[in-house]
């Protein structure tokens, strides 16, 4: 008895591949809604060329955390499963809310870290001098930096923080105000922390109150999906809000009128 032949249609290897990619593309849609992943332009990865590691320049700041202000990194580095930017642990129990900075870096002093990069196994460690003539060489090709500006606005406000306070939320209110792309958008809460906190620092404290109260209005009760604070962030500025609000109350009870 002849067994019949089966004859598969040279069209479904296809059909089954494609059916394979939109299953593989539904899952990854379903991740990113989720906000297990950050939805990443495939196509575009090739726009970060350089990676700072940057500190914020205040007292708070620990040892550890200011010895890798400056780190650099080239992308396949950051991209390895046991990359860390420092060799040692952050010895601030609260944090020190230190950033991974990513720039396209299209001018020439940020081209020559790149250079380096290449020649020292992907990383080198930027001087503080050396930091603020990336940033300045931005500054002065504007064109070349266009697409950096976000990321060059919140180098510049971590650096400031200590010596120009006002500088500083300038450049934090600019990275809220502006940013965009999934690069920049990534920079927008940590841009409140600072901002917040610097306020109040500086005594401003009805202007901290007001970037909280902005901060919640901007996510609310957002739990998921990209770009999201996360649980810890999302306490810290609670605890903030009720914080400053107790002292707005007891401002408003010093300077009310005493009654007869």
């Amino acid at each position: 008895m002849d067994i019949p032949t089966i004859t598969i249609p040279e069209v479904v290897p296809y059909l089954v591949a494609i059916l394979a990619l939109l299953f593989v593309w539904q899952l990854y849609a379903i991740q990113v809604r989720a906000g297990r992943v950050q939805a990443v332009d495939v196509f575009n990865r090739s726009r970060i060329r350089l990676f700072i590691h940057v500190t914020p320049d205040d007292s708070l700041a620990c040892p550890v955390c200011r010895e890798a202000n400056g780190m650099g990194f080239l992308p396949h580095v950051v991209a390895a499963q046991k990359f860390r930017p420092m060799d040692k642990t952050c010895a601030n129990p609260a944090g020190c809310r230190c950033l991974m900075v990513g720039l396209y870096g299209a001018w020439p002093e940020a081209a020559r870290v790149q250079a380096e990069m290449h020649k020292n196994s992907g990383r080198i460690q930027l001087s503080k001098q050396e930091m603020i003539k990336l940033v300045e060489g931005a500054q002065a090709r504007p064109t070349a930096a266009n697409e950096d500006q976000v990321s060059l606005a919140i180098l510049e406000a971590m650096r400031t923080e200590e010596v120009k306070p006002e500088v500083a939320i300038a450049h934090y209110t600019f990275v809220v105000d502006k940013a965009q792309t999934d690069r920049d958008l990534a920079l927008v809460v940590p841009a409140y922390i600072r901002m917040t906190d610097l306020f109040e620092r500086t005594g401003r404290r009805e202007e901290a109150l007001g970037t909280v109260e902005r901060f919640f209005k901007a996510y609310g009760n957002k739990r998921q999906g990209p770009h999201v604070p996360t649980e810890d962030q999302f306490s810290f500025m609670s605890l903030r809000r009720t914080h400053l609000m107790a002292v707005h109350k007891e401002a408003q009870r010093a300077h009310a009128p005493m009654k007869l």
